[in-house]
Formats: C-alpha cells, sequence, structure tokens
C-alpha cells in the first residue's frame, strides 16, 4: 500500500510538470502565425529556404561580393523550404518544425535513458528536464524558425539508432553503430555545430569497442561521402566558403556568458554523483561523462563568437538531462536507504535540485511570458503589419534590418545586415554597399534601430554610417523606421 501511495504522488508530479509545460508552450503555438519576427534569423531562414526549392531564383550559397550570405549546411532549407511550400509561409514552417524537433529531443532524451537501463520514471524526468529548462531558459528558440533543434533532433535519432530500445539488445552486430553514424553525419548537414555527441561516441568506441569503432567511422565517412558530395557537386567552392569560411568576429569574454548558461546546468550535474556510471547498460557511462565534458566546453567556447545564442547549449542540456534521469532511476531502484540517509528523502533531494532553477525562475518568468511577452507581441502585431504594408507598397528593392518583415512584403533579399555587418568587421571592405549607396541601387533601407536626434543608430553603426551618407530621410512607419534618400 505505501509503494501504492508513493506511486500515485509520482503521478501526480508528473502531471503537475506536464501542465507547466503546457502553459509555458501556450504562447507560442498561440502566436506562431503571427506576422511578428522573433528574431533576426527568421527571415533569413526563410529566404534561404525559398531559394533551396526554387521559389527564389538565385543561389543558396551566393558567390563573392554580394551583401547575402549563407553559413549554414543546406538540408535544413530543403526541409522547411517544402512544408513551406505546403503552407505558404517558411517562418511559419520552420517555427512549427523547430517545436516538434524540440518535443522529438525530450522524448529521445528519455529514450535514451531507458536504452541505458534507466527506469520509465528516470526517463520521464529527463524528457520533462529538457522541456522545463528549454522553455523557461532558452525560450528564445521555442517554436523560432531556425535549424537547431531540428539538427539536435536528427542526431539524437542517430544516438537513439545507436543504443536500439530498452527491450532488445542494441549492441548485435556492427550494422546499427554503421547507421548511426550515417545519421548523426546527416544531422551536421542541418547544424553544424552540434559536435560533443559525434566525438564522444567516437573516443568511446575506440576506447571500447574497436570493431564498432571502424563500423561508426565507416557510417560516418560513407554519410560525408555522399552528402558533402551531393552538395559540392550542386554548390561547388560556394558552399564550402560559405560553411567554413565564414567571417565571424570573437570575444573571449563571451566565455563568461556560456559559463554562466553552464551554470544554469549546476543542478543537473550535481545529480552526475549518483549516476551509476561502470553498471550502465552497454558500458554507456564513460560515453556520458565524455558527452557532458564535451558538451559543457562546447557551449562555452561557442559563445566566443558573435551572434551565437543560447542554442550552443542544448548538447548541454540534453547531457545533463540524461546524467540526472539516470540517477534518478539509480536512485528509486536502490534499497530503502542510501548509507543513513532514506532513499526517498535522498531521492526528493535530488529532484528538487534538479528543478530548483526552474522553480525560482518560474514566479518572475511566468508574469514575463504572459504579461510582458505576450502583451509585447500583441501590440506589435498592428505596428509591424503596418510596417509590412508600407515595405510592401515602395517600388524597387528594399533592405531590410529585420528580414522577416521585408519576406512578408515580398521583397527579394538584397542584403544580410547581421552577416554583411561581420564581414565588414574582419576584412574592412564595404566596396559593394559603398557602390549601392553611391547609386541609389536600393530604394530604401529598414531600421528597427532608434535614431536620436544625432542620428547615430544602436545597431550596425559600421553598416548605417554609410547608408545615411546618401539616405537622408528617416520616418518611423509602425515597428520600424524607413530611410530613403
Amino acid at each position: 500500500m505505501e509503494d501504492m501511495n508513493f506511486n500515485l504522488k509520482k503521478s501526480i508530479w508528473l502531471y503537475i510538470a506536464i501542465l507547466f509545460i503546457f502553459i509555458l508552450l501556450v504562447p507560442h503555438v498561440a502566436f506562431i502565425t503571427s506576422h511578428v519576427s522573433f528574431s533576426s534569423n527568421e527571415g533569413w531562414n526563410a529566404y534561404l529556404a525559398r531559394r533551396a526549392i526554387g521559389l527564389d531564383h538565385a543561389p543558396l550559397y551566393p558567390p563573392d561580393g554580394q551583401m547575402v550570405f549563407n553559413n549554414y549546411p543546406p538540408s535544413s532549407f530543403y526541409v522547411v523550404g517544402l512544408f513551406g511550400w505546403l503552407l505558404g509561409d517558411m517562418i511559419v514552417a520552420g517555427r512549427v518544425i523547430s517545436l516538434l524537433a524540440l518535443l522529438f529531443c525530450a522524448w529521445a532524451t528519455g529514450r535514451v535513458v531507458l536504452a541505458c537501463g534507466g527506469t520509465r520514471g528516470g526517463a520521464w524526468f529527463a524528457g520533462l528536464l529538457v522541456m522545463l529548462y528549454s522553455t523557461v531558459f532558452y525560450s528564445d528558440y521555442v517554436a523560432m524558425d531556425d535549424p537547431q533543434w531540428l539538427g539536435q533532433a536528427v542526431i539524437m535519432a542517430g544516438f537513439m539508432l545507436l543504443f536500439g530500445n530498452d527491450r532488445e539488445p542494441g549492441w548485435t552486430g556492427a550494422w546499427r553503430p554503421f547507421c548511426a553514424g550515417f545519421v548523426v553525419v546527416a544531422g551536421l548537414t542541418f547544424k553544424h555545430n552540434i559536435l560533443a555527441l559525434p566525438v564522444a561516441v567516437l573516443v568511446w568506441l575506440l576506447l571500447t569497442d574497436w570493431r564498432h569503432a571502424v563500423s561508426w567511422m565507416g557510417g560516418c565517412l560513407v554519410s560525408l561521402c555522399l552528402l558533402g558530395g551531393l552538395y559540392y557537386s550542386i554548390f561547388g567552392l560556394d558552399f564550402i566558403q560559405g560553411v567554413f569560411g565564414h567571417k565571424r568576429i570573437f570575444y573571449v569574454h563571451g566565455m563568461l556568458k556560456g559559463l554562466g548558461n553552464v551554470l544554469g546546468l549546476g543542478g543537473m550535474m550535481v545529480s552526475c554523483a549518483f549516476v551509476p556510471w561502470r553498471h550502465l547498460r552497454h558500458r554507456s557511462g564513460l560515453l556520458l561523462g565524455l558527452y557532458l565534458l564535451l558538451a559543457v566546453a562546447s557551449a562555452i567556447v561557442q559563445r566566443t563568437g558573435t551572434g551565437v545564442s543560447h542554442n550552443a547549449c542544448f548538447e548541454a542540456l540534453i547531457a545533463a538531462a540524461l546524467c540526472a534521469g539516470l540517477a534518478m532511476s539509480c536512485l528509486a531502484t536502490t534499497g530503502d536507504t542510501a548509507g543513513r540517509v532514506p532513499v526517498r528523502t535522498l531521492l526528493v533531494g535530488v529532484m528538487g535540485l534538479n528543478l530548483l532553477p526552474v522553480m525560482v525562475s518560474l514566479p518572475a518568468y511566468l508574469p514575463y511570458l504572459y504579461r510582458s511577452n505576450v502583451t509585447t507581441i500583441a501590440h506589435s502585431l498592428k505596428a509591424s503589419n503596418e510596417t509590412i504594408a508600407a515595405v510592401h507598397a515602395i517600388d524597387g528593392d528594399v533592405a531590410c534590418e529585420t528580414l522577416a518583415l521585408c519576406y512578408w512584403a515580398h521583397k527579394p533579399v538584397v542584403m544580410d545586415f547581421f552577416n554583411y555587418s561581420q564581414h565588414v568587421a574582419v576584412t574592412h571592405d564595404a566596396m559593394v554597399l559603398e557602390q549601392v549607396v553611391d547609386r541609389h541601387d536600393i530604394a530604401a533601407f529598414v531600421s528597427n534601430s532608434r535614431f536620436d536626434t544625432q542620428e547615430d543608430i544602436w545597431e550596425f553603426p559600421n553598416l548605417w554610417r554609410i547608408i545615411r551618407a546618401g539616405y537622408m530621410h528617416v520616418r518611423l512607419q509602425g515597428a520600424a523606421y524607413i530611410v530613403t534618400p
């Protein structure tokens, strides 16, 4: 009877956690079709998705001498492009896919916990942690048109394939590591900064089973040759230059942001003390330890790049959630006491430690989400539509800081402010923009920055100083400033 009551209490807490996740997701779903850009990246991804499926007759990887850049691998643009072609809006398609990919990653995290020998309760806990931390601390990437969660989902599919499931042995024959390697490398063609898991698996296999290591590397090599060769044959050197030769500014102090993000996962990392590393199925303890270590290091290093945000931390989140789920599984299956401490007391304490950052943040975050964030989007919707209508009415090309505004106004993309500003900052070459401004090739520029009385602006000052030399007139139109000659 006591065990029944304890299981009932666990079920109640599970339902409460699911309810909280539902509450946290509602605002993102409610505005998923709105014409308010959640990120400057959304319009950029939308334009490239149109190019990928041939709706825009421009190269997916532009050659040198243009103000539009593509530093992402191509696979996500085809997936979003095809779905967006069906829906009629690439940005909405990207948001839906991103949300579904996040849900898949949470589910896959639970499946990996089971495959490593964890309990169903531990699997649920790990998946819920991924959702809770994502919706509270990385909410800007929830239902946002960006390929990070999609790439992560494909790689997690490869991770599940490597282990099999909790009912069937995943270590029979060499075909599983071969297929898993193939899928993981395919995931890198969606987003190429998800490196911690592939490297961790390779090192783990080399240390534990060289035959499976050879099989894994064979799958990776076949996938690299097939997909890399296919994309190189389509796009040529512009593909290599775009993805691997992109100009970007790095700041060492960005590591502090990464360190702060990682410290936010500290509660889950403490759970590592309760993970039975040597007794996990498939000898996976070493793999999970390597995965967590490399994911944390990757998050800290990646945050040094300008424009890199919370997406650098998704691997660390998943790795920490896996450890937390396995720790909870171990405690739940231990006897009545662990040393002198009752197991249930220890279980509740570890669970509370994992949830502490979320519970501390919710009282402030929920009012922000529903009062400030939702209200802001609702109020911005009318202003955004006004800007879109004004941009659509302009005769000629228009360059928008927030590319989604130009996308919804059915204007071709002529300038990528963020990537071009990085290019100018690194190379000190703004000749293309200077020529465009001198000839007035672009009818108007649209800025979401604020112009003050001295006509200074907040973002991309290196570009706006050039633009303002030939474009003098500024008017506020809805959510943005329209700058014309």
